[in-house]
């Protein structure tokens, strides 16, 4: 019990320590709230350049109030990265998350830490210019990655829509065409929750899925290919790699769905076919599709070494039915054909 009184301690101090280090940088201030259904994230801003981006990216789960939160993000700018060294000896390492802080992890243009005791996550970054922020497409996801791991809940990386309340998981790698097929299905008026980044949450049996952004990324070949549909939309970057676009679609918010109840898995394969088809997958199939999913999540989040959250994405999806999309060159087709797979099995499911 002493002994964990001191590193609460210790803990409480390390808080403090960084936190009034940041506070001396700026003398501005301000918080947000994002609502993630499972968890209240607070947002604290130590520069008004932050806002903006979380306004455009976060438009769905942003909050000006909230009665409460769970875990918090403190955000700041570090012009000199090299500086951080200067109270970084301060810190404390942890090793198997004891509580205390995570080593530093400092790259060339961001500093992060995160203390799972506290739920308190710290980010600096030297350069909030749109299109070097914007470089990873999606803010924040490192960050709500540790928050969101809890028995049942977890960040994964890929798309959902659905059609009458039921949802259909999209599991891929980056490139095999699940955002423009989610984001045209959900432009000819498929129920949405995400083509990149979503909550998983299982629920005894039950599995639902929730949004976190309200952005899309597509290629310059899909925006351009659906630029007229995209009207009413918001282009943020080109995320300066320039092989995708960030749009931010809060237009579109009337579509989104919260814990929407996912019924079915599909895997898209591009093809060279004339017209699409869904096939049942086999099991070597649905092995590959599980493993895209785990696989491009875990590589996404940095979180290559984390068994136990590779083995809570498998549970969540390996009693449902898995299913191959094979995606023509047609894109409107492939949502078309999607839609009225979707009416035949809900028949069939009646």
């Amino acid at each position: 019990m002493k002994i964990d009184v001191l590193k609460n301690e210790k803990l409480k101090m390390n808080n403090e320590v960084l936190l009034e280090y940041i506070k001396s940088k700026s003398s501005f201030e301000k918080t947000l709230y994002i609502d993630l259904g499972v968890k209240i994230v607070r947002l604290i801003c130590y520069n008004e350049q932050f806002i903006p981006h979380i306004e455009k990216q976060l438009t769905y789960t942003m909050r000006e109030k909230s009665s409460g939160y769970d875990a918090t993000i403190i955000l700041w700018v570090q012009e000199d990265i090299d500086k951080i060294s200067e109270i970084k000896g301060l810190f404390v390492s942890s090793e198997n998350n004891d509580g205390k802080y995570a080593d530093f992890v400092i790259s060339d243009t961001t500093i992060n830490t995160y203390s799972p005791q506290t739920e308190t996550y710290f980010y600096g970054v030297n350069n909030l210019d749109p299109e070097e922020f914007a470089k990873e497409g999606h803010i924040f996801v490192q960050m709500f990655c540790p928050i969101l791991k809890t028995e049942t809940t977890t960040l994964v990386h890929g798309a959902c829509v659905g059609l009458d309340n039921r949802g259909i998981l999209i599991c891929a790698r980056g490139q095999r065409g699940k955002s423009t097929l989610a984001v045209l299905a959900m432009l000819q008026g498929f129920e949405y929750v995400s083509d990149d980044y979503l909550i998983l949450e299982k629920d005894e049996d039950k599995l639902y899925a929730s949004p976190i952004y309200s952005i899309i990324t597509l290629s310059p070949r899909m925006y351009n290919e659906l630029y007229d549909r995209l009207e009413g939309t918001r282009f943020i970057s080109n995320n300066a790699r320039k092989d995708k676009y960030i749009i931010n679609i809060a237009n579109c918010h009337k579509q989104f769905r919260k814990r929407y109840p996912i019924e079915i898995c599909m895997f898209p394969e591009i093809t060279s076919d004339k017209e699409p088809s869904i096939i049942e997958c086999s099991a070597q199939e649905r092995g590959r599709a599980i493993t895209q999913l785990v696989h491009s999540t875990v590589m996404q989040m940095l979180d290559m070494y984390d068994k136990t959250t590779v083995t809570k994405i498998i549970n969540m999806v390996r009693n449902f039915r898995f299913y191959r999309i094979n995606l023509c060159n047609d894109i409107y087709k492939n949502v078309e054909y999607l839609r009225k797979f979707m009416k035949e099995y809900t028949n069939d499911k009646l």
